[in-house]
């Protein structure tokens, strides 16, 4: 939670140092080196009209689809930001931070990415910081490459094929996310997956969570009812080092 519109957060620069002292030798202190991550709030906003007749006469309860519709729409700008970049909040993504070590696949064709290029993307994030290294991509890139990947490598039992795979990759978890390219990237550079620890990585600042309102005066002169949404956030690369991705190369 962010207590001001604009906040400085801790980055730790530099870890305390280990010594091997012989017996009654003092221990010298080390000290922990700290930069500085300075975050700012930025207001996101949806809003969603609706007629009298339409809450009167439908057979849900649209308010409750409108508030439930625009939660999930605010989530995946959210990932689409944090994955793919957006201006106002991380004008990069992920798939266009420098700082994130990549591998890329020949050809920017989707149909030859394989196994090595998973466990490349492994050896390339920086395990040195992170407890929580997990895998992100696409439920279409998981269910359909990723998984023909792996039932072609073998040792798959009827039962296996029928039961499906659990959705971990190379003993680590994966996460689907909606808003990446997954099986539809076509072009040099898209992302495919990102592996590391998001906690160490980036950054996340909640200034205002969401807050929903129902606007009854505003569109009085048409009958209608509004819904309007807000939230203000921040998203800032702190740790890129702790990442590896998968893209699509040349």
């Amino acid at each position: 939670v962010m207590g001001a519109p604009t906040w400085t957060v801790p980055k730790l620069a530099g870890h305390a140092t280990i010594m091997y002292p012989n017996e009654a030798q003092a221990i010298s202190a080390s000290d922990l080196n700290f930069s500085q991550v300075s975050m700012t709030a930025q207001k996101m906003a949806g809003l969603v009209k609706m007629s009298t007749e339409i809450a009167e006469d439908s057979l849900i309860s649209l308010t409750d689809t409108i508030v439930r519709d625009l939660a999930w729409s605010f989530a995946k700008a959210e990932d689409e930001a944090l994955f793919s970049g957006n201006a106002n909040l991380y004008a990069t993504g992920i798939e266009g931070d420098s700082g994130i070590a990549e591998v890329e696949v020949a050809g920017a064709d989707i149909s030859n990415l394989a196994l090595g290029d998973f466990t490349k993307c492994v050896v390339a994030a920086g395990q040195e910081r992170g407890l929580n290294h997990e895998w992100y991509m696409s439920p279409t890139l998981w269910n359909g490459q990723v998984r023909d990947i792996l039932n072609a490598a073998g040792g798959n039992s009827q039962a296996d094929l029928v039961a499906g795979v659990r959705p971990t990759l190379l003993g680590y978890p994966v996460n689907l996310v909606n808003a990446m390219k997954g099986a539809g990237a076509n072009a040099e550079n898209d992302l495919l997956c990102v592996f590391g620890d998001l906690s160490v990585s980036h950054y996340f600042g909640d200034r205002r969570s969401l807050n929903f309102r129902v606007l009854n005066e505003l569109f009085a002169v048409n009958d209608q009812v509004g819904i309007i949404c807000t939230q203000r956030i921040a998203l800032k690369s702190a740790n890129p080092e702790v990442l590896s991705k998968i893209v699509l190369g040349a």
